[in-house]
């Protein structure tokens, strides 16, 4: 009952939360005024007649706080509105691109978890020995690294030095690798995942190292010692328990805003996910893609973080007590 409280509360709060910033994000954008104008406004020759049909043809003739109410409806049916650009549904446009982001991303957290969490344990175990520097020095040197500099460092080895890899797109536009479709994008995929594991496994084992040392100071993983237990079932029975709450804060963090960092690897390996969209769109002042996919990034941070809340509760009991 308590637990259902809780989760009710925290949904609640999501909601609240998402309409409050839904409201930020449309009069924000369209305090930059109207975008037909803006768009049309060094082109010779156009009339303010046409201008005005356009703009009542995407609804931009309608005062302000009622486009955002019609805005507002449309999304809880799933429609997104049609890009002024492309004129092509937004929603579509989202799901393909997006699918395209998540094929590098997903991949990347779930390699970043796995290396993190093994390489944390084992520096923490071996705190202030040369395994441990070099652990420490490796990841800080992974962290401070500029994201885009890492990017043109792997192309420059792997792609024109060794000649191993792709340095852009998503798939081959001449000869597919061996002939598949599916080996010739894992082989585009490569570099891409490289650049975001490498970053997120910097962060991730770093934290994964000091919650363990702290961890195994506690009193509970001194009786587990005294009663005959293997450090590595203690490890991995009690320590790794505590470890991974902030572990699946962080995880939950990076999923959320999985499409909202992905501008600079996709700008970066010239991938066609919805971050390279979203530079587009922005640059052409397509009004309804831009609100589109930041809401679609607001939405998918405060889901994360409210199941990432739960998953604490679930986890960790005195959580629902707070």
């Amino acid at each position: 009952m308590e637990t259902g409280r809780y989760i009710l509360r925290r949904l609640i709060y999501a909601a609240i939360m998402m309409l409050c910033t839904s409201a930020v994000i449309f009069f924000l954008i369209n305090s930059l005024g109207n975008p037909v104008e803006l768009m049309l406004a060094e082109t010779p020759g156009v009339s303010q007649e046409t201008v005005d049909l356009i703009s009542a043809q995407y609804g931009l003739d309608k005062p302000l706080i009622q486009r955002y109410f019609i805005w507002i409806g449309d999304l809880l049916r799933f429609d997104f509105g049609t890009s002024i650009t492309y004129n092509l549904p937004v929603g579509g446009m989202i799901w393909s691109w997006g699918l395209h982001s998540m094929q590098i991303q997903i991949p990347a957290i779930i390699l970043s978890v796995a290396v993190a969490i093994c390489a944390g344990t084992w520096a923490a175990r071996r705190q202030h020995s040369r395994q441990d520097f070099t652990v420490m020095g490796t990841v800080l040197l992974g962290q401070s690294m500029p994201a885009f500099f890492l990017g043109i460092i792997l192309i420059y080895i792997f792609s024109f030095v060794l000649g191993w890899f792709p340095s852009y797109g998503a798939i081959s536009t001449r000869r597919l690798l061996w002939g598949s479709a599916l080996f010739d994008g894992l082989w585009h995929m490569v570099l891409p995942v490289a650049m975001i594991s490498m970053f997120n496994i910097a962060t991730l084992t770093l934290l994964v190292r000091t919650n363990m040392i702290d961890t195994l100071r506690q009193d509970f993983i001194r009786t587990a010692r005294a009663s005959g237990l293997k450090e590595s079932e203690i490890i991995r029975r009690h320590a790794l328990r505590m470890v991974m709450l902030p572990v699946i804060t962080y995880v939950g963090l990076l999923l959320g805003l999985m499409l909202g960092t992905s501008p600079v690897t996709e700008t970066v390996f010239t991938w066609p996910g919805l971050g390279a969209l979203y530079v587009m769109a922005i640059q052409q002042l397509d009004y309804p893609l831009i609100m589109g996919i930041s809401i679609v990034i607001a939405v998918m941070l405060i889901l994360m973080t409210t199941v990432t809340d739960i998953l604490y509760a679930l986890i960790d009991p005195r959580v629902r007590l707070e």
